[in-house]
């Protein structure tokens, strides 16, 4: 079960796809909804986290999966990760008009789920001298506040395009982060050979998602941004 719980950043990302494909335009119409609906379930996450860190209680031991689906963060990353490739895909292809469909709508959603992480957390990563997460965090906070619409149509499309180049920054922060942490926790902690190689197995698969991703950017740079010269 421990060896599960810790792949599940990417044991979401096919069900999450399969949903998003399924109830996009169900979740894109009633959008609203679904953020009033998370955003209430991470206030009450939140309040546990902050209990938690008050009263010392052990929510990794009290209730693992809640703990690994919200407080780790699995479940934001997972949304995050379709995100990003959302934009990586080739232009007009299948996959990128399903996740372009509810980008905006995961992308806040997911946010709204990484707080109770960052509320758990946010102390024992400055104390343990590893804030890349909280750098990650305080990226994205305006790139999320400028994604609700309402916002968005007072900005001048120029200006929050340039403000939303910023989702790069918070990529390679959150790849930093996550390695990081991945690679640290790895070296300390393992007290068996077996956890040892789960770590670098797990270092290994987010180094694969961000290493695709950037080679899906860097290959659909070359053919939309700098097409070939046309031969007079």
């Amino acid at each position: 079960m421990e060896y599960i719980l810790g792949l599940l950043s990417f044991i979401l990302i096919p069900p999450f796809a399969y949903i998003v494909a399924r109830y996009g335009r169900s979740i894109h119409k009633h959008e609203e909804r679904y953020y009033v609906v998370t955003a209430i379930f991470a206030v009450l996450l939140s309040i546990a986290a902050i209990f938690a860190q008050v009263f010392s209680r052990d929510l990794a031991t009290e209730s693992p999966i809640i703990y690994a689906l919200f407080f780790q963060g699995h479940t934001a990353f997972a949304l995050y990760v379709l995100v990003m490739f959302a934009g990586a895909f080739k232009h007009k292809s299948k996959p990128k008009t399903t996740l372009m469909m509810v980008r905006r709508e995961m992308a806040i959603i997911g946010f709204i789920l990484l707080t109770p992480h960052v509320v758990l957390l946010i102390w024992t990563a400055l104390s343990n001298y590893n804030p890349t997460g909280t750098i990650a965090f305080l990226i994205m906070i305006p790139l999320f506040i400028t994604s609700f619409k309402h916002i968005r149509k007072k900005m001048r499309p120029l200006s929050w395009k340039k403000l939303h180049r910023l989702a790069y920054a918070a990529y390679a922060v959150i790849y930093l982060h996550v390695a990081s942490i991945t690679v640290i926790f790895n070296l300390l902690f393992s007290e068996t050979t077996e956890a040892l190689i789960f770590g670098f197995v797990r270092f290994a698969l987010y180094t694969l998602i961000f290493g695709f991703y950037t080679y899906l950017k860097f290959k659909n740079y070359i053919l939309v941004e700098k097409p070939p010269a046309k031969v007079s």
